[in-house]
């Protein structure tokens, strides 16, 4: 759900990014593509038998598979699989529906930048209302601060089952849990065995509490990819303050230490504030100490209990002082990824960029990530990314929980996400008002399209947590005393 972090080589981005435009604009790759992916005699694709060759270390049998092949290559490398390991992970699931989605996304939308993909290539379910913790900024209104008239219903077990299977069906790759507190879903094991039998690439968001060794061994074995648990502050006490419950960080970290013995991949997830920005490279250090895979930044979106400390967001020059950090983190070796879409262009801006932000990709390492991070750049809402709400309320995203597209008992996830005009809308970034319309970085960028939702009741509009928007965050402060004043006192 955020942006991946890795080195890139500007140049080659630009060369590679050429290279397959002319690839595939080119009339007889066009038509191989739509060859391929037509239905062959035993049910499956072309291309899922060509996959199928590769995957026994084949060659190419035809002249015209030759540019898919090469697609599938530059996919591959992309998300970090070595050439000689290729056959091996072809074999996998998950990876024939990256690729699969891939094509058609190519087939149905051009290649651009950036990309709208065929289906989304992350799905975020709250899978819960439920949670153990009384969150300041949650942007669910989870737990038993929920207010009544909200309600608190959820799928069915077998419903719940029934969407995993249609995520997998759909060239979704991959799933993450949050909500609420996932591990308190009675039926979040049946659904984790499922996905996982469907050979889905699983993360999960938590607030760590629940995380005994006995659970960390079991996400484990259930191979999620990573477990990020959510900490507010490097100080326990300011911890608990903000969680609204006495010993919870000593529990999240212990949750922490748990995922990490067991062999697991754990996230120190942070929401910076205006209650912890001033420790913010303390609670960075704290991750660094800890030994987690990453430490995810979060940016801060007024919506859900979120609207009752809206003035704790911080102001266009504290972010630009948060990406600062986040970069010279990047440069000293730390390992991060964020949901600021800024940092794409914050990294661009540099003579000789050194990172390149890949927003909604699961966690990957490879030597080059550039061309991906221009194909897939800044905010994923509407082309990469989507969100399933506890009650089976299709959202654009998380953080749009009251954005209402569709419902799963009634609709199609796939049909939703290709048909929908407010997705439609979003997709074009030229439409886009404020600086998030005209900045050269619009397409590496874009923006956080909840924050412009949630300030200004227009997803188009300008996200005000950039300086390139700071007028308008001036002027929504000026506009609105109402939330500042209201907020400072409770606060």
């Amino acid at each position: 759900m955020g942006l991946l972090v890795m080195k890139r080589s500007h140049i080659k981005a630009k060369t590679d990014y050429m290279k397959l435009r002319l690839l595939f604009t080119n009339p007889l790759t066009k038509r191989t593509l739509n060859y391929l992916l037509t239905s062959a005699d035993g049910g499956k694709t072309r291309l899922e038998e060509l996959m199928d060759r590769i995957a026994k270390d084949e060659k190419p049998r035809r002249f015209l598979e030759r540019p898919i092949y090469a697609m599938v290559n530059t996919v591959a490398r992309a998300i970090g699989i070595p050439k000689e390991r290729l056959p091996q992970f072809m074999a996998h699931p998950n990876i024939r529906r990256t690729i699969l989605n891939a094509a058609y996304s190519v087939q149905t939308y051009g290649l651009n930048l950036p990309m709208t993909f065929y289906a989304p290539l992350m799905v975020v379910w709250n899978i819960t209302y439920t949670c153990n913790l009384r969150c300041k900024h949650c942007y669910e209104n989870a737990g038993t601060l929920r207010p009544k008239e909200l309600g608190m219903g959820e799928l069915s077990k077998e419903e719940k089952i029934r969407l995993v299977e249609e995520i997998a069906d759909s060239y979704i790759p991959t799933l993450s849990f949050s909500g609420g507190e996932p591990l308190l879903c009675r039926d979040f094991w049946d659904v984790v065995e499922k996905a996982r039998e469907k050979g889905l690439y699983l993360s999960m968001n938590t607030n760590g509490v629940l995380i005994s060794p006995d659970v960390a061994k079991r996400l484990k074995e259930y191979d999620f990819a990573y477990v990020a648990v959510s900490i507010d502050s490097a100080n326990p006490e300011k911890h608990d303050f903000f969680r609204g419950v006495k010993g919870a960080w000593e529990r999240s970290i212990q949750g922490i230490k748990n995922v990490i013995e067991a062999g697991g991949n754990a996230i120190l997830s942070v929401t910076v504030t205006k209650y912890n920005y001033d420790e913010f490279q303390d609670i960075l250090e704290l991750g660094k100490n800890l030994g987690v895979y990453k430490v995810m930044v979060y940016n801060f979106i007024p919506t859900g209990r979120g609207k009752e400390i809206w003035n704790s967001d911080l102001t266009p020059a504290e972010k630009e002082s948060i990406l600062k950090q986040m970069y010279e983190f990047l440069l000293e070796g730390g390992s991060l990824c964020t949901t600021a879409p800024q940092l794409g262009r914050f990294c661009m801006e540099k003579d000789k960029p050194e990172f390149a932000p890949i927003a909604h990709l699961g966690t990957g390492k490879a030597k080059d990530l550039s061309l991906l991070a221009e194909l897939i750049g800044g905010c994923g809402v509407a082309r990469a990314y989507m969100a399933v709400q506890p009650d089976g309320t299709i959202t654009p995203c998380v953080y749009m929980p009251d954005v209402h597209l569709g419902h799963v008992r009634t609709d199609r996830i796939i049909d939703v996400w290709q048909n929908h005009p407010f997705l439609n809308k979003l997709r074009d970034r030229k439409a886009l008002w404020g600086a998030c319309g005209t900045c050269e970085y619009n397409r590496a960028c874009g923006g956080c399209r909840a924050r412009a939702l949630a300030y200004f009741g227009d997803p188009m509009g300008p996200d005000p947590g950039c300086v390139k928007n700071e007028e308008y965050f001036e002027e929504f402060q000026r506009s609105h005393p109402e939330i500042y004043t209201f907020t400072e006192r409770r606060a």
